[in-house]
C-alpha cells in the first residue's frame, strides 16, 4: 500500500513538473488585472460571490470550484490555457461576462495566470490536460438535419430544450447549476446567443465535452455520424446572425382584422426582430431578464392599426399579477416570493409627436412629454391603455385595445389593435414614422414593474394605402425631356441660321 502511495506521490510529482502556472510577475500582473476588471463579479477570492453575482443570471464563475464549462478537454477535466483565454476575449452572449477584446495578449496570459491561482487543481496531477482532437465536420444535408431531429428525441434533449427547441422542455423550469443557482436551458433557435461558439463545430465540442457545473452532459453518441447529424438538425434551427432591426412596416389591408383569428394576415409579412435588453437606469432594475428579443409584424385598415408581437418564454406564467407600475426591489433578497406574477408585453407611443417636440422619456415618459402604452397582461383577455408621465405617473384610461394572446411551444404570440385616430393619443397616419418602443415582463423570473426587459425606440412605418403609379410620371417626365430639347434644337438653329444668312 505504501508502494503504491509513493508511486502515486512520485507520478503527481512528475506531471506537475510540466504545468505552466506563469512567473511571480505574470501572476502578480495578472491579479492587479483581474482586481481591476474582474473582482467586482467573481470576487476578490474567485468564489463568485461578489456584491454583483445576486444580480446576475447565469451566476459569475466560481473559480475555485476548478469546473468550467467551456473547455477543449474532457467532462469533468480542467480547461486548457487557451479556453481560458478564449472566454477571456470572447466572453459569454447575452451574460454578465463582456468580451475582453482590448486586452493584449500579454495581459490576456497573466490574467489566465492568476485565475488558475485560486484552485490547487492546476498545479497538481490534474492540471496537465490534454485538448481533445475535434474532427473536422462533415457536409450536411437535408437527410442529416431529419436523422439528427430523431437523434434530438432518442436522446431527450427535447425534455430541457423543448420540441422546437426555444428551451420550453418539462424540465426547464426546475433547473439548477451545481450551486444551486436557476439556470436556463438554452434556446437553440437563436444561435447567435451560444456560449463558446454558434458554428458546427463548436456545437459538435459543446455535445463533446459538456458543460461542466451545468445539466447539459456530454455526450458520446454512436454511431459517430450521429453526432454530427444532432450537430445539423441543432444548427438548422436558427439562422447565422440575430439580424436585429430598427424599423418595422405596418402594411396596409382592406378591413379591420378578427385578432382572434388573424394568423392568416400576417402570415405573409416577414417579422423585424427587436433586441430587447434589461432595464438597469431606474430602481427595480433587471440585469438579466427572461426574454432577450421580440419579433413584430404590423398592419393597417382605414380605421384601425393592428400589432402582431411574438417572443420565445421558457413558460407560459398565465396567474399571478401583472402591471407597468407594481414595484420591484432591486434585491432578490427583499423579494417576498408568496406573490406570483404573471407574463405580459407593451408597446409604447408617444402620445403626440409635433414639429419641434422630441421623443418622450423611453421609460414610460415623463412629465413633458407623455407616452401611451397598449399593455397585456396574459393572465388576462383584454388588453388596458395606460399614459405615462415616467415610472412614477402611469395612469390607466378608458383607450380601448382589443387583444388577443396565445402560447404554444416556448412561444408567445399577442395581437393587439386600436382605432388609428384617437383624440390625445398617437396617431397612425400613412406615409409616416411613428416612434415605437417594448417592454416585456418574464413572470416566472419575478419581473414586474420597472424589473423589465426594454426596447429603445424604433420606428414605425404606416404605408400608403394607394400607391402612384411611377409610368404616369415617368411618361411625363419624358415628354417634357422630349419638349425641352426641341425647343433648345429650334431656338439655338435659328440663331445660327440667322447668322449664316446674313
Amino acid at each position: 500500500m505504501l508502494t503504491l502511495l509513493l508511486l502515486a506521490a512520485g507520478t503527481a510529482s512528475v506531471s506537475a513538473q510540466n504545468i505552466d502556472l506563469g512567473s511571480d510577475a505574470q501572476r502578480d500582473a495578472g491579479k492587479q488585472m483581474y482586481e481591476l476588471k474582474c473582482a467586482h463579479c467573481h470576487g476578490a477570492d474567485g468564489a463568485g460571490d461578489a456584491a454583483m453575482s445576486e444580480l446576475l443570471r447565469p451566476a459569475p464563475r466560481n473559480f475555485t470550484s476548478s469546473t468550467f464549462k467551456f473547455r477543449t478537454t474532457g467532462s469533468g477535466e480542467l480547461p486548457s490555457d487557451d479556453d481560458i483565454k478564449d472566454s477571456i476575449r470572447k466572453g459569454m452572449p447575452y451574460t454578465g461576462m463582456p468580451p475582453w477584446p482590448s486586452l493584449s495578449e500579454d495581459e490576456v496570459t497573466n490574467l489566465m495566470y492568476y485565475i488558475k491561482t485560486f484552485s490547487d487543481d492546476f498545479a497538481g496531477v490534474f492540471g496537465e490536460v490534454t485538448p481533445l482532437e475535434m474532427p473536422d465536420p462533415p457536409s450536411m444535408s437535408e437527410e442529416s438535419i431529419i436523422r439528427g431531429r430523431e437523434v434530438y428525441i432518442e436522446n431527450s434533449c427535447a425534455d430541457c430544450h423543448g420540441e422546437k427547441g426555444r428551451g420550453d422542455g418539462p424540465s426547464a423550469p426546475t433547473l439548477e447549476d451545481t450551486w444551486n443557482y436557476p439556470i436556463r436551458a438554452a434556446d437553440l433557435t437563436k444561435r447567435w446567443a451560444f456560449r463558446g461558439g454558434s458554428s458546427r463545430s463548436d456545437i459538435f465540442r459543446t455535445f463533446t465535452t459538456g458543460l461542466d457545473g451545468s445539466p447539459m452532459p456530454s455526450f458520446d453518441i454512436q454511431p459517430p455520424e450521429d453526432q454530427w447529424n444532432l450537430v445539423d438538425y441543432v444548427y438548422s434551427l436558427s439562422r447565422d446572425e440575430a439580424d436585429y432591426g430598427t424599423m418595422v412596416v405596418a402594411t396596409t389591408i382592406a378591413e379591420p382584422i378578427d385578432v382572434n383569428n388573424a394568423a392568416s394576415v400576417f402570415d405573409g409579412i416577414d417579422p423585424v426582430l427587436f433586441a430587447v435588453v434589461g432595464q438597469v437606469i431606474e430602481p427595480g432594475r433587471a440585469f438579466f431578464p427572461g426574454v432577450n428579443g421580440v419579433e413584430v409584424r404590423s398592419v393597417v385598415s382605414p380605421s384601425t392599426i393592428s400589432i402582431m408581437l411574438q417572443w420565445n418564454d421558457m413558460s407560459a406564467e398565465t396567474t399571478g399579477i401583472a402591471g407597468p407600475g407594481l414595484g420591484a426591489p432591486d434585491r432578490t433578497a427583499d423579494e417576498d416570493t408568496s406573490i406570483t406574477y404573471a407574463d405580459a408585453i407593451a408597446v409604447q407611443f408617444p402620445s403626440g409627436v409635433s414639429a419641434g417636440t422630441g421623443k418622450p422619456y423611453f421609460l414610460f415618459g415623463d412629465r413633458k412629454a407623455s407616452a401611451d402604452l397598449w399593455f397585456a397582461d396574459l393572465s388576462a383577455t383584454q388588453a388596458t391603455h395606460y399614459t405615462g408621465k415616467g415610472s412614477g405617473d402611469i395612469q390607466l384610461d378608458e383607450t380601448r385595445i382589443e387583444m388577443s394572446s396565445s402560447y404554444s411551444d416556448g412561444q408567445w404570440t399577442v395581437i393587439m389593435q386600436r382605432d388609428r385616430e384617437i383624440s390625445g393619443h398617437a396617431a397612425f397616419t400613412e406615409g409616416t414614422f411613428v416612434p415605437i418602443s417594448f417592454s416585456v415582463w418574464d413572470g416566472f423570473n419575478r419581473e414586474r414593474g420597472n424589473r423589465r426587459g426594454i426596447t429603445m425606440w424604433y420606428s414605425l412605418y404606416i404605408d400608403v394605402a394607394v400607391k402612384e403609379s411611377p409610368v404616369v410620371p415617368m411618361i411625363s417626365y419624358g415628354f417634357a425631356t422630349l419638349l425641352l430639347g426641341l425647343i433648345t434644337t429650334f431656338l439655338v438653329r435659328r440663331k445660327f441660321g440667322d447668322k449664316e444668312s446674313a
